[in-house]
């Protein structure tokens, strides 16, 4: 088996990097009664995964750094569970999710090693922009290093399942029609 994760304290980000105990800003709302805009916001911290383009961190392309919320399998299944999907349970959704067929959660392998990761999803319903000054003031903190970086090809796979995620096109059509047409031209031949 390949190593899906090497272990970096390089101050360079790449896409993959996993980000352990970042703060993130969540705007609860803005009010803007009285001609004067109130935001309301929360700090969070979890767990994520740089999505942005390794290329455009390297050159200092981007000020902000998008990234996406990693939670741990067993985190994942007990939310889903109390929101009432009991699907996620099932041998046949580990297997849609191993097979890249959940379109909003990507895999991430567990690593036994230190720094230790428990299998884990990324969902990519939960995005974040990051100042990329604060991303850079948090892995230089020596309590976050090293940190797990993605190898390739996991890396690549990462990005093939954004990309998949954000690239999806709904069609304005029914193929009900072309089933069952199908089956009686099925029949027909045989």
């Amino acid at each position: 088996m390949s190593e899906w994760w090497t272990t970096t304290s390089d101050p360079a980000l790449e896409q993959g990097d996993l980000l352990r105990d970042l703060p993130v800003v969540r705007i609860g709302g803005v009010d803007l009664a009285g001609g004067t805009a109130t935001v309301r916001s929360e700090v969070e911290v979890l767990d994520a995964i740089i999505v942005t383009q390794t290329c455009d961190l390297v050159n200092d392309k981007v000020r902000t750094v998008l990234v996406a919320r990693v939670i741990g399998w067993t985190e994942f299944v007990a939310a889903q569970v109390a929101a009432g999907n009991q699907s996620v349970r099932s041998a046949a959704f580990r297997r849609s999710l191993v097979r890249g067929d959940v379109p909003p959660l990507t895999l991430l392998h567990a690593r036994d090693a230190a720094p230790t990761l428990p299998w884990s999803v990324v969902d990519l319903r939960e995005l974040h922009v990051v100042e990329r000054d604060r991303i850079d003031e948090h892995v230089a903190r020596p309590d976050h290093r090293p940190r797990l970086r993605l190898t390739s090809p996991y890396r690549e796979h990462f990005a093939q399942a954004f990309a998949r995620f954000f690239m999806r096109v709904g069609l304005p059509h029914d193929a009900g029609r072309f089933e069952s047409e199908g089956a009686v031209e099925t029949a027909a031949s045989g």
